[in-house]
């Protein structure tokens, strides 16, 4: 073979070559990799019901101060921290119903 003929062939095959080093990873596909998705969602939820039960007392606290001694408003004040507490609450026991340490993974 002369060199041209070698070079031609060279370059023919040469793409084919170059495609051969590319990596192609698929998409979120697997098990793991979507759990771990599910897991940074469920973190973000647990920190935001953490966040919205802090809020909770605060205004129990503030209705507290207010109440005055006027039961409705003492009512009132218990109930929003009920719904604090459930707040925090939920998810801990979804976490442990799941066998998760806490909410998150």
């Amino acid at each position: 073979m002369r060199l041209g003929a070698k070079a031609l062939l060279f370059a023919t095959f040469l793409p084919y070559v170059a495609l051969a080093q590319q990596d192609v990873s698929p998409p979120i596909t697997t098990l793991p990799q979507l759990t771990s998705k599910i897991c940074v969602a469920v973190d973000w939820l647990f920190t935001f019901l953490i966040i919205i039960a802090i809020i909770f007392v605060l205004i129990a606290a503030f209705k507290y101060l207010t109440a005055a001694g006027d039961p409705e408003k003492v009512k009132s004040a218990s109930h929003t921290l009920v719904y604090a507490a459930v707040a925090v609450g939920v998810p801990l026991i979804v976490g442990n119903f799941f066998g998760t340490a806490f909410a998150g993974c």
